[in-house]
């Protein structure tokens, strides 16, 4: 074959070459535009699910008034019912931090809560998509997964509430980022801003220490170059990244011997919590209303969500011969950050429920579990992008992933879609403070030379943004062992009351409820729809 032959076919080669990665780009593109479109639109949705105010439980009254006090020059604390400030110590600050600093703007608070987490759904929705996008190169799969995260009805709810989980979310997502870009490249300033960004995470959660251990763990194993180099990043890392909320926690919340305002017990967990767990890990991959049973429901959610990981597992294992892999990309490094994440996440989980926490409400799994549905879709996502794309699998096979995803998106926005009409969501407190004025009203006609105790204390405060002391219970709800100083604080309660103090109690009172308004010799005051008033009989 000639010279200017050889020359042809070279030409030939490069341009099909450049038009291969022109295609390639343009995907990329058209990938990362739609998944920016998407971000947008989750913001536009979360903006008007929240048209009535963003929602508020028992846990957004700490974060509102650690806010408020941290703006006050209070530090991170609270007010107890006659005013005084105590530490917060069963919740991390950082959240706080955030909308204190929104405060600040002279932004109101409760708006800025709103539009904050509006901003992180639509920033989960953007990150999750370009992550997915540069780890597989596949524009279909980028869209699909941030479809996913704006379609899931458990996120939607949780970033429409005045919680740390949003914040949370994005700093993890930032962090991984971060930390995968350090380990492929062996360059320590991405591991730096990795390892502030997860300090950040972990106290906003204290989940976050999972990620800690994740990402010092794949520095470790995973990452490039010598075993020095590693071990010394790793270390870094992990000092950067534990030093903030280790600090906090021994400061704070454990100086009263306890660890975040709660004892080390072993209690076994709750058969329907459990069952609620699993249930909320099978409805991630098919929405509840999928007409199926739980079973063959659970084992089809396996499957769609679990195959890729465990294909990506067990190959990479098989290529290396069983020993640990060295990566030296992008992609696997993710992968492997998010394979140790998830385990280590699942497993921080289990030790709170435990051993600290034996008052998880059977509500509490869909907003727990969101951080690692959100990791669980681009993991998976990724990792079936990859296996489709392997030799055995031809166009068929891409075509039925590519319906599967967009399948499994349209069973999520019918669910999502009954979020929209009036009333839209349940919007907890809040939505009680629109629904029942005159009890609002009742509440803040209690003159401010009287005390307010209440069966829930956070409520009253949303409501009508009062403080009021805890109604005394014999059982404490973490431990679920007798309190001892039970009867001493009867005997201060029923004071209060003999001096005017009001006892609110919201809904039907519980045996321990009823138990202490017992003992305090309680007579109706007032009736409200959702509330009763109760004052020292005579």
């Amino acid at each position: 074959m000639s010279v200017s032959s050889l020359s042809e076919l070279a030409a030939v080669d490069r341009g099909a070459n450049a038009a291969k990665k022109l295609r390639a780009a343009l995907r990329g593109n058209l990938g990362a535009v739609a998944v920016s479109a998407l971000g947008m639109l989750g913001v536009g949705i979360m903006l008007y699910l929240t048209r009535d105010g963003a929602g508020a439980g028992g846990d957004s009254a700490w974060y509102i008034m650690g806010a408020q006090n941290l703006l006050a020059g209070n530090g991170f604390s609270r007010l107890s019912g006659g005013g005084e400030l105590r530490p917060i110590t069963g919740f991390p600050p950082f959240f706080s931090v955030v909308l204190s600093g929104l405060a600040a703007l002279q932004i109101d608070l409760y708006f800025g809560a709103r539009l904050l987490n509006a901003l992180l759904f639509g920033a989960t929705i953007v990150l999750t998509g370009l992550m997915i996008l540069k780890a597989s190169g596949s524009g279909w799969a980028a869209a699909i997964g941030a479809a996913l995260v704006l379609a899931s009805s458990s996120l939607i709810e949780i970033y429409s509430w005045i919680m740390s989980e949003p914040l949370y979310i994005v700093l993890a997502l930032l962090s991984m980022n971060l930390l995968s870009v350090g380990i492929a490249v062996r360059e320590r300033w991405p591991i730096v801003l990795g390892g502030l960004l997860v300090a950040g995470s972990a106290l906003t959660r204290y989940v976050g220490f999972s990620l800690l251990a994740a990402g010092a763990l794949c520095i470790l194993l995973f990452g490039p170059g010598r075993r020095r180099w590693r071990l010394v990043s790793a270390l870094i890392f992990g000092s950067i990244a534990a030093v903030p909320a280790v600090a906090w926690l021994w400061a704070g919340p454990s100086a009263g011997g306890t660890l975040a305002n709660r004892q080390v017990i072993f209690h076994s967990m709750n058969p329907e919590l459990v069952d609620a767990y699993k249930g909320e890990l099978v409805a991630w991959v098919f929405a509840k209303q999928l007409p199926i049973p739980w079973k063959p429901r659970a084992l089809l959610a396996a499957v769609t969500a679990g195959l890729g990981p465990v294909y990506f597992v067990v190959s990479s294992l098989r290529r290396s011969r069983l020993r640990v892999p060295l990566v030296e990309s992008y992609r696997a490094a993710l992968k492997w950050l998010l394979v140790s994440y998830l385990v280590a996440f699942l497993g921080v989980l289990a030790a709170n429920s435990l051993f600290l926490d034996a008052a998880t409400t059977l509500a509490a799994p869909a907003r727990y579990l969101a951080p690692a549905l959100v990791a669980l879709v681009i993991l998976s996502t990724v990792t079936t992008a990859e296996l489709i794309s392997q030799p055995g699998f031809g166009r068929k096979a891409r075509a039925t992933a590519l319906v599967l995803g967009a399948l499994l998106v349209g069973i999520h926005v019918r669910q999502s879609l009954e979020l929209l009409p009036e009333p839209g969501l349940d919007l907890g407190y809040v939505r009680v403070r629109q629904d029942f004025p005159e009890l609002v009203q009742g509440i803040q006609a209690i003159g401010e030379d009287r005390l307010i105790i209440s069966n829930n204390p956070e409520m009253i405060y949303i409501l009508a943004e009062r403080p009021a002391y805890l109604l005394p219970f014999r059982q404490d709800p973490y431990s679920q062992k007798p309190r001892s100083d039970y009867e001493l604080s009867i005997r201060a309660t029923r004071r209060q009351l003999e001096d005017g103090a009001v006892l609110v109690i919201f809904g039907s009172p519980d045996h321990q409820a009823l138990e202490a308004m017992d003992d305090l010799n309680v007579t109706p005051l007032a009736g409200f729809e959702a509330s009763m008033f109760y004052g020292a009989a005579p």
